[in-house]
């Protein structure tokens, strides 16, 4: 899918993505990665919904379905809030992002769910991890139904992996977590193929 940089459009899901300038990293510890999440949920959620993320030492992934205009503003605020805390903590200047936030509209349920798989086995994929739950910076955790965190929102991601529309949430998140490990050997193959 092409990068774009048109207008974000209320209603619609994105993939957010930015990482960090010459290779450095944008979470050097914990509290960084715990901060970033913080201020997520303060511009973020009142703008829109937060459907996924994935905090990678050196990038970020978010799924969103965009609610409000202002999203790009409120992405704004995120970074900047981010990189001056960051900045002042680590004792540097400058960028920390390689320019502002890239995204790709999501056009259909399939990209959805696949992109989910994608930001979910980030860390297993950059050796960071043997398993996926094992990250803890990752809303992977919600999805299988290890932790619950009042910002996210797998419920339309869950609905997609489970044909019997009656299914409880133990079930969805059963299904999800199969998908994930399917879909997980799946592009491994490819990989190495």
């Amino acid at each position: 899918m092409p990068r774009s940089k048109a207008k974000l459009i209320p209603g619609f899901y994105y993939h957010i993505y930015n990482r960090a300038v010459d290779g450095c990293r944008l979470f050097k510890e914990k509290r960084n990665y715990e901060f970033f999440l913080s201020k997520i949920k303060k511009y973020l959620i009142p703008v829109s919904e937060v459907l996924a993320y994935c905090l990678m030492p050196n990038h970020y992934h978010l799924l969103v379905k965009i609610r409000e205009d202002d999203f790009s503003n409120s992405m704004h605020k995120l970074a900047l809030s981010y990189v001056v805390s960051f900045n002042n903590t680590y004792q540097r200047k400058g960028h920390l992002f390689q320019g502002s936030f890239q995204r790709i509209l999501v056009k259909d349920y399939n990209y959805l769910l696949t992109l989910s798989h994608y930001i979910h086995c980030n860390p297993v994929n950059g050796k960071l991890v043997c398993e996926f739950s094992n990250w803890a910076f990752s809303s992977v955790n919600e999805y299988i139904g290890q932790r619950s965190i009042d910002f996210i929102k797998p419920t339309i991601i869950l609905d997609l992996v489970c044909d019997d529309i009656s299914s409880s949430l133990a079930e969805q998140q059963h299904a999800y977590h199969q998908s994930l490990l399917s879909w997980q050997k799946e592009n491994l193959i490819k990989k190495r193929d």
